[in-house]
């Protein structure tokens, strides 16, 4: 099982380590003001021991430990999926223990900050940014 970083913001976890450059532009793109006042409020998290995993074993290796013992509903991660594809849709998992089981979906990094600040405010549930993603190809897109 995989660490749940101890981090003040939800953490993007870095879990290919193929391109560089990329992860760089991710975190920019991530960062980057909307254009509305929003951005995400996340911490950018390297962690060697998840390259390689498929998406089953990442949504295995994070305990769904959420409101009791992990500060963070979602955990995000940049895996092989999000290196390789056009979009580079970034894996969100849910973390909560409160929920039912929620399939993980992926999220254009444009897009993160919607998430991230709705699940802060109880805005918005997983369950529905999942719906919404899967709807469109398991990609949430705004």
């Amino acid at each position: 099982m995989a660490y749940l970083p101890d981090t003040h913001r939800v953490p993007v976890i870095r879990a290919d380590f193929s391109d560089d450059a990329l992860w760089a532009q991710l975190k920019e793109d991530i960062s980057q003001d909307t254009g509305k006042g929003f951005r995400a409020n996340v911490e950018f998290v390297e962690d060697p021991r998840l390259a390689g995993l498929d998406v089953p074993a990442l949504v295995r290796a994070f305990p769904r430990t959420y409101p009791h013992e992990y500060k963070h509903a979602v955990v995000f991660v940049v895996d092989a999926v999000t290196v390789s594809s056009p979009e580079h849709p970034i894996l969100a998992i849910n973390l909560s223990e409160l929920d039912a089981p929620t399939e993980p979906f992926r999220v254009v990094p444009k897009e993160l900050h919607s998430i991230e600040t709705n699940l802060l405010i109880s805005n918005v549930d997983f369950s529905d940014f999942a719906r919404a993603a899967h709807r469109s190809g398991g990609v949430y897109r705004g």
